[in-house]
């Protein structure tokens, strides 16, 4: 009795099965590039969703530790200000070449030291005008700085924002911080809270400033608040 694997088949007829059994068809072949193209389309999609994930998070730390070290240089100057320097403070609204430009601006004079990157002497009669400025087209907030020594015609008493600003035009301001999103301003007299100083011989008891940007959580813990040590005549 003979075997199946006995019957005697014809030559080209086994080399047939035999190619049959060794290879793969074309179907098998598509359906495990299918499977390899979706594998590889998943690994990708997680690496950048991961890579973006790790950018976020690297911005987000960044623009936090940008807005920290504003609001620490900003109340040790404000801290450290002299007896004799003088400041007054408030909104003012300039005509600029884009269009309006919404500006709150600080004069501080007298102030040696104040907000300084040199460690050269200052002339005692320094001006430093701090901006919170707006760009009317972008709706965007930027802290900029800007000092300057007046010339000995200029009156000493001088606060106008316009005047100062004229008086020092020739000089660039020095971007802080930019890409606020919302800024706010008040002063505290020892009674109530204000958005203007206008007595430059009296100094405020505190300075309340706001600043959002697109990564702040919640608004109320982007305030930072200022203690301003007080003078003869001033705020007790």
């Amino acid at each position: 009795m003979f075997l199946p694997e006995q019957i005697p088949f014809p030559q080209p007829f086994r080399q047939r099965i035999a190619s049959r059994r060794s290879g793969l068809t074309l179907i098998e072949v598509m359906v495990a590039l299918g499977v390899l193209v979706i594998l590889v389309g998943g690994i990708f999609t997680v690496v950048q969703t991961a890579l973006k994930t790790v950018l976020l998070i690297d911005t987000r730390a960044s623009r936090e530790d940008e807005f920290t070290n504003l609001t620490d240089i900003l109340r040790s100057g404000f801290r450290n200000l002299p007896g004799r320097s003088r400041m007054t403070a408030g909104p003012v609204k300039l005509m600029g070449a884009g269009g309006g430009v919404q500006e709150y601006l600080f004069a501080v004079r007298d102030a040696p030291g104040f907000l300084t990157w040199l460690s050269a002497p200052e002339p005692e009669n320094e001006i430093v005008l701090l901006s919170l400025r707006q760009d009317a087209a972008q709706e965007r907030w930027r802290v900029c700085l800007k000092r300057f020594a007046p010339p000995a015609a200029f009156p000493v008493r001088e606060f106008n924002p316009e005047r100062l600003l004229k008086a020092c035009a020739h000089i660039p301001w020095l971007e802080l911080v930019a890409d606020i999103e919302k800024i706010g301003v008040r002063f505290f007299d020892g009674q109530q809270w204000s958005e203007n100083w206008k007595d430059p011989e009296v100094r405020p008891a505190l300075i309340e400033l706001t600043l959002v940007h697109e990564y702040t959580k919640d608004p109320r813990s982007s305030a930072a608040i200022f203690w301003i040590p007080p003078v003869k005549g001033g705020t007790p």
